[in-house]
Parts: structure tokens; sequence; C-alpha cells
């Protein structure tokens, strides 16, 4: 009998197909409509306005990457700490951590002239060596932002590659 009266409930609930062309119509262009419910129920949104509108600032609009604290430590090359789950023999499965594989190094820049020491995983080890060498990296590399070790490094390199 519950389940009956939830079933009920739910079918009340459901998008017509009607609102459902509106939905599928505002995410083809850049305004949203609004859309319904059956019931008595309604959802509004901004209508009839243009959301990425020249006047709104430029960082709204773009998509960041969600970075960690660990990984402005250092060069980490786009790894993080990962969860997962430890099976046992009997398959009972608990909670565990995938820690990236750090090294503490001290890295030979050319440009400064210097070793500079980072944070580094091994998986950019091996990218700093196929870059070239740390300069190339850190000047081409995705992951290196102007935030962090890195960031700070490759700064620096700039600075005095424009001198």
């Amino acid at each position: 009998m519950e389940w009956e009266r939830r079933n009920r409930a739910n079918k009340n609930r459901s998008i017509t197909n009607e609102s459902m062309s509106s939905v599928s119509a505002a995410f083809g262009r850049t305004t949203f409509s609004t859309f319904s419910y059956s019931n008595h129920f309604q959802l509004k949104s901004i209508s009839d306005q243009n959301i990425f509108d020249s006047s709104t600032p430029c960082h709204i609009n773009q998509q960041t990457r969600h970075r960690s604290n660990r990984s402005r430590r250092g060069l980490y090359d786009g790894k993080d700490v990962r969860t997962g789950n430890k099976v046992s023999f009997s398959e009972k499965k608990t909670k565990r951590k995938f820690k990236p594989n750090v090294q503490k190094k001290r890295l030979f820049s050319e440009i400064l002239d210097e070793m500079i020491r980072f944070n580094v995983t091994t998986s950019a080890l091996r990218s700093i060596d196929k870059a070239g060498g740390l300069d190339n990296y850190l000047l081409k590399s995705k992951h290196v932002t102007d935030e962090g070790t890195g960031g700070e490094a490759k700064k620096r390199i700039l600075e005095k590659l424009k001198q």
C-alpha cells in the first residue's frame, strides 16, 4: 500500500514532454527558459537573459580546475591522492588511500643557473626528462600554474628571460 502511494506521488512529479523540449532547447543556446512539473510545482530560473554577457567578468565564465593544497607544495604533474578499496581474500572491502610517489629532489635550472628544491612525483620527473629539462617543463606544462613552488620558479625564470 505504501509503495503505491509513493508511485503515485512520483508520477505526479514527472517532467512533461513539452517541458523537456524547452529544457533541451535551453541547453542549445545560452539562455534558460522556465520549465514546470505536471503537478502544481513550478521551478523558474533565469528567463530570456544571456548568461555569458560581456558585462560579466571573464573569470566567472571560465572553468577552474581544483588543485589540492598538497600539489601546490611541489611538482605533482596532475597526480593527487585518490581513494579506493582494499580488497581482502574474503572480498571484504575497506577504504584506503592511493598516495602519489613523492620524492624530495634538487633540480637544476639552466636559465637561473642554480639548483631548486622541489617535492616532485616520479611521474613529474619523467615529464621533466621528456620536456628537455626543468625550465622547459615549468614553462610548457599545463600542470604548473602561478601558485605554489612551481609557479614561483616559473615567475623567476620568466623574469630572467625578460632581462
